[in-house]
């Protein structure tokens, strides 16, 4: 399956044992449908340009696909910006160590 979010977040999740990447990704609602998010299942390969250069494209490890829109990244609407810091909130409760990185980072990885 192919996701194409409006806006999108990438989210480093390091514990003892690996480090690894998550798409927070992020869709704008009408009036009848509301906004929505999705939290990919996670690669630890980074992602490719398209050829025009318009999009990031990343596999993961479920096997669906990211189509990730460059000018998109950091875009959450209030709703999923309040459920994206619920996740970070989540660090605290457990193992592993969750932060937002820019999507340049990963190449160092």
């Amino acid at each position: 399956m192919i996701h194409k979010p409006h806006g999108w977040v990438i989210l480093k999740f390091t514990s003892k044992a690996e480090v690894y990447f998550k798409i927070f990704a992020s869709w704008r609602g009408g009036y009848l449908d509301g906004d929505s998010w999705r939290l990919s299942s996670g690669s630890n390969k980074p992602p490719a340009l398209s050829d025009c250069g318009k999009y990031w494209i990343w596999p993961q490890e479920s096997g669906s696909t990211y189509q990730l829109p460059v000018l998109g990244e950091g875009g959450t609407s209030v709703y999923t910006e309040s459920v994206l810091k619920d996740i970070l909130r989540q660090e605290k409760r457990s193992d592993t160590n969750i932060e937002k990185i820019n999507i340049r980072e990963i190449n160092k990885y």
